[in-house]
């Protein structure tokens, strides 16, 4: 991808994110549509890291593969377990710290979704990791924007504000990270990708697969949504 694609992409992805903090501040989410969307997300984010990132870094990393994905995994669930963060129905957890510790949490993940572009830009790989991070930027901003809506502190206003800061930190993680990669060595690059394909399990299946199972009617709908996403990144190996 040139310069000019990579820096539509992260235009896109400060869009998408932008629009899914704007729409709290306007109207609640439905619910259902809500678990139909994060458990496409699900999918997505798992096909990403089985079909086109693993295959892709093992053969940098070899047997030490495994040391990045537990690093990437264990640094969102420790981030978690301590700032109770993740994009799920945040009006129905009662477990979830509101306000500014969400913004934190969510806020560090996307320096790794930034990191995670940066160095897929270098394997070849840009457009399958903008299109995971892109799919999950939008439930992400949406969830953070209803936590800080209905946690009562800040205008719609001020919400807005913090959502355009929030929507700035994946491009401009990517922008650094392709900087301090910019003398390529597979190694390093790999591992990044390796952490961030960690992070993308543990949001996958701690945060965002849990929702297939929600709601007491029509499930199904729910994993007919996570099957699109498997079956889309399956499909789009011979292609990204």
């Amino acid at each position: 991808m040139d310069n000019s694609g990579f820096y539509l992409f992260l235009l896109f992805i400060f869009a998408v994110t932008m629009i899914g903090g704007w729409i709290p501040t306007i109207k609640d989410w439905s619910q259902k549509t809500f678990r139909m969307l994060i458990s496409f997300c699900a999918g997505i984010l798992l096909g990403a890291v089985f079909f086109h990132m693993v295959p892709e870094i093992t053969e940098v990393l070899g047997r030490q593969i495994g040391f990045p994905v537990i690093l990437g995994f264990l640094a969102i669930y420790v981030m978690e377990k301590f700032i109770m963060v993740h994009p799920c129905e945040e009006g129905h957890c009662d477990y979830h710290k509101i306000g500014l510790a969400a913004y934190a949490g969510i806020g560090f993940h996307s320096i790794l979704d930034g990191v995670a572009i940066g160095a897929a830009s270098m394997l070849n790989m840009s457009v399958v990791i903008l299109l995971a991070v892109t799919i999950h930027k939008f439930p992400a901003a949406l969830a953070l924007s209803s936590i800080l809506m209905k946690g009562g502190e800040f205008s719609s206003r001020k919400v807005l504000a913090y959502m355009v800061i929030f929507a700035l930190i994946t491009p401009a993680a990517a922008i650094l990270s392709t900087f301090a990669l910019e003398e390529f060595n597979p190694y390093p690059v790999g591992f990044a990708l390796g952490v961030s394909a960690g992070t993308f399990l543990y949001i996958s299946i701690g945060d965002l697969l849990p929702t297939v199972h929600e709601g007491d009617e029509k499930k199904l709908n729910n994993l007919i949504c996570l099957s699109l996403g498997l079956v889309a990144m399956f499909l789009s190996m011979g292609t990204v």
